[in-house]
């Protein structure tokens, strides 16, 4: 388990996968764990040294371990509003027709299993000393927060400044919402940013990576229009075997193809509304100036 000392009382902890999907970095502020998609091996070190555990959204790459904390008759805390049994969360993020596939999945590569837990909500302290506050900020999904503890050190959740950039795949996902999500953490003042899915940063880096965050929803319009441009038109599930967002799918394809074709259909709304694009019969192409 890879450990970094932040500040007194504060620990970075790495995930299984160096923090990359299906698990995330954690980060421990004195007795509380901030998110448990490390690992059930990291998580079950954790669970010993943390008195309780409160999740940043319901990704299972966030709560998988959850159900750790309830064994030992520890508090969990998620965001209001949302359900955490296995079952709730496969309809919420893959609907119906996937939902046996998606569990499978995630059981069998994190061991996760249904949860109890407390709520909470925007704004709320979850911790007096250090101070933990919760900042909604939704758009991946509708129930992410943030958190900044001591007002000085924000651990960014999965606005995690990774390379392959913002991620809006569940059918609750909200681009336009997250841009604006993205962009208001620039205003938080901050010293030290924390990703779930990378190591962490000082301000003057991540408002770096931040601004090349929000670059890519523009590239991805732009792949979008690159592939429309001079055709007579492409159907959604034709932009998906193309696969402009994701490239190869090495695992869970039919979940992956979902969360693209979601990610495209967004896309393909908002140049709509443009005027960049038009649709005919279920085919869209580039509209003509």
């Amino acid at each position: 388990m890879k450990v970094q000392k932040i500040e007194r009382d504060i620990y970075f902890i790495e995930g299984e996968n160096r923090g990359k999907f299906p698990y995330c970095n954690c980060l421990l502020v004195d007795d509380v764990l901030i998110d448990a998609g490390a690992g059930t091996t990291v998580v079950g070190e954790l669970e010993r040294k943390a008195k309780k555990l409160v999740f940043s959204h319901n990704h299972p790459d966030h709560s998988s371990g959850s159900w750790i904390f309830n064994e030992k008759h520890k508090k969990v805390f998620s965001p209001e509003g949302f359900d955490t049994s296995l079952d709730s969360l496969a309809l919420r993020f893959v609907g119906k027709e996937l939902a046996e596939i998606w569990k499978f999945f995630i059981i069998s590569t994190t061991g996760m299993k249904s949860f109890q837990s407390e709520k909470y909500g925007d704004g709320e302290i979850l911790n007096k000393e250090p101070e933990i506050e919760a900042i909604k900020l939704p758009g991946h999904t509708m129930d992410m927060h943030v958190f900044l503890i001591d007002g000085r050190i924000l651990y960014g959740a999965d606005i995690d400044l990774t390379g392959f950039g913002p991620w809006y795949g569940n059918p609750e996902s909200d681009p336009e919402l997250f841009r604006k999500s993205i962009e208001d953490v620039k205003k938080i003042d901050f010293e030290i940013f924390i990703s779930s899915h990378r190591n962490p940063v000082k301000r003057d880096e991540a408002e770096r990576l931040i601004d090349r965050y929000i670059q890519v929803f523009e590239d991805r319009e732009r792949k979008i229009l690159e592939i429309l441009d001079g055709s007579n038109g492409k159907t959604v599930e034709e932009i998906v075997e193309i696969s402009p967002f994701y490239g190869k799918k090495p695992y869970a394809k039919e979940i992956l193809d979902f969360f693209e074709r979601n990610m495209i259909i967004k896309h393909l709304e908002i140049l709509r509304r443009k005027g960049e694009i038009k649709e005919t019969d279920g085919r869209f192409c580039r509209a003509k100036n």
